[in-house]
């Protein structure tokens, strides 16, 4: 860690000068040491622990709820992180496990009325996970081990990477020379197959030309996500090169990981400018709407809330296109949960936590499903089939069904 001088306000005791007033300005995907001026701003009001002022003041952090401990929310975090980059702090495996136990779903972060924190305590977050990887403290075994997977097989399953399309009926018709692609990603590929099927048929049915390539690989997502960047870049290297040199110049997915990954991270990150246009199918789905070369035939009839996933929702800003496109399928009510949009409780399955941490992220999805059962909907629909995997293994009774949106309007076409 570097060791610059800190400089105070003159007259105003320990008051320190702050980047904004150097006229210094912060950038994403930095190392700690950029940040290293913004992490004692935060004064532990807590309000990373609720939702600052709507939705009741609802809790907001499965983290520091389940742990319940101040370490555990954004503002121990912050002050762990500047007592390790100020040297009054050690690494340690028990450091590390706080920094993993959390989805880095930045839920927290929406609430923090601190613009520096705000904006970018999610790049230091990440930043910490990356520095534990580069010390030996992290990932935790769980993740090195499926990442250990991806690296071999392409994916975090340890399924055969030559079974990655074993679930594409024979129906669907695809254009060996289309310039559009879509990337279906591991879970819908091996766990969530019905997304896969259903998004094959609803651009067959828009009579559109794309391929499915027969060399897809694991986007990189989780593996990144728990600081194992080097071998996130790898992955990244690998994916552009199979799509430049098949001619791709579009990319449609319906996984929000992948979506996340491919639009922000491979660029913003890695440093990785594809040129490829990437849509997640929402809002694909909503631009055919809107051009009207697409229409919603079926009634559907049925009750239902969104549940907004952190990949495309707190990360990428994507909270209207879902909504637009379940409002205009027959049939549809769409009810939502107190906590929607920015404050949406995160279903417990990302940031590795599903691997390493699972009574969290079973503690996280029953309280994201009792709080869908609230509203009386017939089903939680999400846009990411890691979301939907999570609620449908804890989902008791049948109270509730699951569904991914790409299924919904694969009933109504």
């Amino acid at each position: 860690m570097s060791k610059r001088r800190v400089r105070y306000l003159p007259g105003k005791g320990i008051s320190k000068i702050t980047l904004a007033q150097e006229n210094q300005k912060l950038e994403r995907n930095q190392d700690l040491t950029h940040y290293e001026d913004t992490f004692y701003q935060c004064g532990k009001c807590g309000t990373c622990r609720t939702v600052y002022k709507d939705a009741y003041w609802s809790r907001i952090c499965p983290s520091g709820e389940f742990g319940k401990f101040e370490a555990y929310y954004l503002g121990g975090k912050n002050l762990l992180t500047w007592a390790i980059t100020t040297d009054k702090l050690k690494w340690s495996e028990d450091l590390a496990k706080i920094f993993y136990q959390c989805s880095v779903c930045m839920a927290c972060v929406q609430q923090c009325q601190i613009p520096e924190i705000h904006t970018y305590a999610g790049e230091w977050l990440m930043a910490m996970r990356e520095e534990a990887v580069k010390l030996g403290y992290g990932p935790m075994p769980e993740q090195a081990q499926y990442a250990e997977h991806v690296m071999v097989e392409k994916n975090p399953y340890m399924e055969k990477h030559e079974d990655r399309l074993n679930w594409l009926p024979s129906h669907i018709k695809q254009s060996s020379d289309a310039k559009l692609a879509y990337f279906v990603g591991c879970t819908s590929s091996y766990r969530e197959q019905n997304v896969a099927i259903s998004t094959a048929e609803i651009l067959n049915s828009l009579n559109i030309d794309f391929r499915i390539l027969d060399n897809e690989e694991c986007c990189g997502s989780p593996v990144y996500m728990t600081g194992q960047t080097d071998k996130a870049k790898e992955l990244a290297e690998q994916n552009i090169k199979n799509f430049k040199d098949a001619g791709i110049e579009q990319i449609i997915t319906s996984c929000a990981g992948c979506y996340r990954t491919w639009e922000d991270t491979y660029p913003n990150k890695f440093g990785l400018t594809h040129e490829i246009e990437v849509k997640h199918l929402p809002e694909f789905i909503r631009s055919k709407l809107k051009t009207g070369e697409m229409n919603f035939n079926k009634d559907v009839n049925m009750k239902i809330t969104y549940h907004d996933p952190c990949h495309i929702g707190r990360h990428m800003g994507i909270y209207k296109a879902p909504r637009d496109v379940l409002q205009q399928i027959p049939g549809i009510e769409l009810i939502e949960m107190t906590r929607n949009r920015h404050n949406a409780w995160c279903c417990g399955s990302g940031g590795g936590v599903r691997s390493a941490f699972k009574e969290l992220s079973t503690f996280a999805a029953k309280e994201r499903i009792e709080e869908a059962k609230e509203t009386k909907a017939e089903a939680i629909v999400s846009c990411c089939p890691f979301c939907l995997n999570q609620f449908k293994n804890n989902i008791e009774n049948n109270d509730i069904q699951a569904l991914d949106l790409s299924e919904l309007i694969r009933k109504t076409i």
